[in-house]
């Protein structure tokens, strides 16, 4: 029996757009998209892509669709659309129909389509099983190809970029996002989400994960201070990390790269807490180096099970010649078993310590319940940390008065592909 997304007209579509999108300038994509749909009954294609915030749905210039230019995720169908990533129906209009199909790129969550239906198609329901089926795998299969287009284009062209921000960027928040890997990973043993505020101004905490083999290296810095230099202090450490694992080295190197380059470039007066971490996705060994900042907290069937509160080594940068005992060769290196669906809370003390008017500190507690008891509503862990964000921010009433930053972590995670793809 034949797949739906394998009938010719689909096919084709996707054939013609593949080859086109070599020279296919970054503003073109919904005009391109528009025009290689039409043959499948869909008359109009518009690309919304998720601001820096993940607050609204910007739309890219051209394309054909309805839908204002800006729309909120937290009160529209376009935003339950991101949330769930799940394909919704619009109501009846009188010149068609409208679906709101996720836009993805592996498992981060780009934006989302509008996808306007021919009039004369009717409403999905009246396909029938199979016409529906049809319909949206070929949506589906649209959404993925401009997802693609997306994720690779970004690199070479400011066209999404504008599109995505609200406001000018402070120069060190503009460093450190570019090097920072997506806020969503995933394969069927590991899965990965990030949260980081004030996205604008960010200086001082970054986050970095690389899969290699079997092994994720994943690590959270918070660096002293909130200016350039503060952002050229998680670079660095960013860099040395990289250059270290790209070389075979393993976490004691990589404590100790990082660390010397920091502590050459900046002097005794600044540096950066860390956890370098690395799981294996194959045995649930879970190990990691803690220099100076908040321990991972352990998270198992719905309860926190323990804060892995570990003897530290000093902050990256305070090297021997600075302040304390050698640390080159003594850092410890400790290691925790996971079992399957444990989930592990790395984030920056800007979070917990972050203050409401009356002064009282959001704190571990809140964080913890937070995440738990939205999990157990079987939100995504990309949608957890999104409302979380939020939290955060609103908790001190839009006033951020530290960079907070949080990474969740889960070993043998149920179905990603079921929360995480469309």
């Amino acid at each position: 029996m034949r797949h739906p997304v394998d009938d010719g007209p689909a096919g084709r579509m996707l054939a013609d757009l593949l080859q086109r999108s070599h020279l296919m300038a970054p503003a073109d994509l919904a005009d391109y998209l528009t025009e290689a749909a039409q043959p499948l009954g869909i008359s109009g294609v518009r690309i919304f892509l998720v601001d820096l915030q993940q607050h609204r749905l910007n739309a890219l210039p051209g394309g054909s669709g309805r839908a204002p230019s800006s729309l909120v995720i937290d009160s529209t169908l376009a935003g339950r659309a991101f949330q769930t990533i799940t394909v919704q129906q619009a109501g009846e209009h009188p010149d068609g129909h409208r679906l709101w199909v996720p836009l993805v790129d592996g498992t981060e969550r780009l934006g989302v389509m509008e996808v306007s239906l021919a009039a004369e198609s009717g409403p999905v329901e009246a396909l029938g099983d199979d016409g529906t089926r049809t319909l949206l795998e070929r949506c589906r299969m649209l959404g993925s190809f401009a997802g693609l287009v997306v994720a690779a284009k970004s690199v070479y062209s400011d066209s999404f970029a504008l599109v995505q921000r609200s406001r000018e960027m402070a120069l060190q928040a503009e460093m450190v996002w570019a090097f920072m890997a997506p806020r969503t990973f995933a394969t069927s043993k590991v899965l990965l989400a990030a949260a980081l505020e004030p996205a604008y101004e960010v200086g001082g905490d970054a986050f970095d994960y690389s899969l290699l083999g079997e092994h994720l290296h994943v690590s959270i810095f918070d660096s002293v201070g909130h200016d350039l230099t503060a952002g050229l202090i998680s670079s660095v450490a960013m860099a040395a990390c990289r250059c270290v694992r790209r070389s075979g080295g393993d976490l004691t190197a990589l404590a100790t790269r990082a660390d010397q380059a920091i502590a050459d470039q900046f002097g005794a007066s600044r540096f950066c807490t860390a956890l370098l971490c690395d799981l294996d996705t194959l045995t649930g060994t879970f190990t990691w180096i803690p220099c100076g900042h908040p321990p991972p907290l352990l998270i198992r069937d719905s309860k926190v099970i323990k804060e892995l509160l570990r003897e530290p080594r000093l902050p990256l940068g305070l090297t021997e010649d600075r302040v304390g005992p050698a640390v080159t060769a003594a850092s410890p290196v400790y290691t925790e078993q996971l079992q399957p669906r444990d989930r592990l809370l790395l984030y920056t003390d800007g979070v917990t310590d972050a203050r409401a008017a009356d002064d009282r500190m959001f704190g571990l507690a809140r964080l913890a319940d937070f995440v738990i008891r939205h999990s157990a509503e079987g939100l995504p862990a990309p949608e957890t940390l999104r409302r979380l964000n939020r939290e955060i921010v609103n908790y001190q009433h839009e006033r951020v008065r530290d960079d907070a930053t949080v990474v969740l972590l889960e070993w043998m995670p149920r179905r990603p592909e079921a929360q995480l793809t469309a």
